[in-house]
């Protein structure tokens, strides 16, 4: 089986996995030092040092944020906003820590909302859940310091809330996570996205914060289409908007500890503790690459590594309840799944053979299953991924 990733219902959305148009709109700026990086990585201009180099990165809870107001709506509690500003904020602080930055991180919040319809105690959440993810995260050794940000009543531009951040980090060029190193030969280890690690105080159903646009109108059903017409675009053809069986308080199919909105508004696992622990014991050479598995889902790892990788993925995790519930409601292929959600590790390395091992006990010791899911061998045009599925194999390019 071989997917282009026919995201046809996501793209008719107004949303797209791939990125392609962004991707086309950036392809000719400067790439930074380190043009294999999984993020981009500058010259320390600020300090002006030839050893250091800076990392600058944006990124946001993207349509998450419309499904916390319509939980908030339905009567979930208004903490459920903090969990957004922990997306928006672990978005970015997880792709830093794939180039190797620990910190410390300075971040700057951006909210744009809809001001008749998001009132302030809402904000002051969102605002306190930056705080708590910062604090949770300087007590674990990696210090992360709010430096203010902006909040807009853009009532003309935004249905309900935009919630964005920035984080500024520097490091040693000499300590950057090169994921041009990844070659054949190399072990992939997959870190899993759900349970409970040693710095959560409750279980995750394994989300993340992409995938949210189709994953939202997927799963809930169509009365909200008529009660909340302020979190979709009325452009959207009315057949793929709230289109699912679940209400936001069902329990969810297959793992009943959780009701079906929770677990889709799960926040964002980091994984920066388990990282800072990685490079505590193995030597940075040895960690040929860090992917976070974000927007393009498992396919994501193509964009990176040496020409001619091909990346074999055929141990993957068995799929989480949240995600078989997506594909039940959607009935989407498993190729498009995969292209699309984590669908169980959001985060993945490539190591040496030797060192697969230590990775695994070292997760363990943070409370998070990790395994080998699979190798890199070489031949392949360009680069590709291939991934078994309950489905048979299919193949991202």
């Amino acid at each position: 089986m071989t997917d282009q990733r026919h995201d046809a219902r996501y793209l008719a959305r107004g949303a797209s996995a791939s990125k392609a148009e962004v991707h086309a709109a950036i392809e000719k700026q400067d790439v930074g030092l380190f043009p294999g990086a999984f993020c981009k990585v500058v010259a320390d201009e600020l300090s002006a040092s030839a050893e250091h180099c800076v990392v600058l990165h944006a990124d946001g809870a993207g349509t998450k944020s419309a499904l916390a107001y319509l939980a908030w709506k339905e009567g979930f509690p208004l903490s459920t906003w903090r969990g957004i500003a922990q997306d928006s904020l672990v978005m970015n602080l997880d792709d830093c820590a794939c180039v190797g930055a620990l910190g410390p991180y300075l971040v700057s919040n951006t909210i744009g909302r809809n001001a008749r319809r998001v009132p302030g105690e809402a904000i002051a959440q969102i605002v306190a859940g930056y705080q708590e993810v910062c604090d949770l995260l300087t007590t674990q050794g990696i210090r992360c310091v709010m430096t203010g940000g902006e909040t807009a009543d853009l009532g003309d531009l935004v249905r309900t809330a935009v919630v964005d951040s920035t984080i500024a980090t520097r490091l040693r060029r000499d300590e950057v996570i090169d994921a041009a190193r990844m070659v054949p030969g190399d072990a992939l280890l997959g870190f899993s996205s759900t349970g409970k690690a040693a710095w959560e105080s409750v279980p995750n159903a394994g989300m993340g914060s992409n995938g949210l646009t189709g994953a939202r109108h997927d799963l809930f059903g169509a009365d909200y289409r008529a009660t909340y017409p302020e979190t979709y675009a009325p452009e959207t053809d009315a057949k793929l908007v709230y289109c699912g069986p679940h209400r936001v308080s069902d329990p969810l199919p297959g793992d009943p500890a959780f009701t079906v909105g929770a677990a889709v508004l799960s926040p964002t696992r980091t994984y920066l503790p388990l990282i800072k622990a990685l490079l505590a014991e193995l030597p940075r050479t040895d960690l040929h690459g860090l992917i976070h598995c974000s927007g393009g889902g498992q396919s994501k790892i193509v964009k990176f590594g040496a020409a001619g990788n091909r990346y074999i993925k055929d141990a993957p995790f068995p799929v989480p309840p949240l995600f078989a519930a997506i594909k039940q409601a959607t009935g989407m292929s498993w190729a498009e799944m995969y292209g699309t959600y984590n669908m169980g590790w959001r985060l993945e390395a490539a190591v040496p053979q030797a060192r697969a091992e230590a990775c695994i006990r070292i997760a363990r010791s943070c409370g998070i299953e990790a395994r080998i899911i699979g190798r890199i061998e070489g031949g392949a045009q360009g680069r590709e991924v291939a991934i078994t599925t309950p489905d048979g194999v299919a193949t991202y390019r």
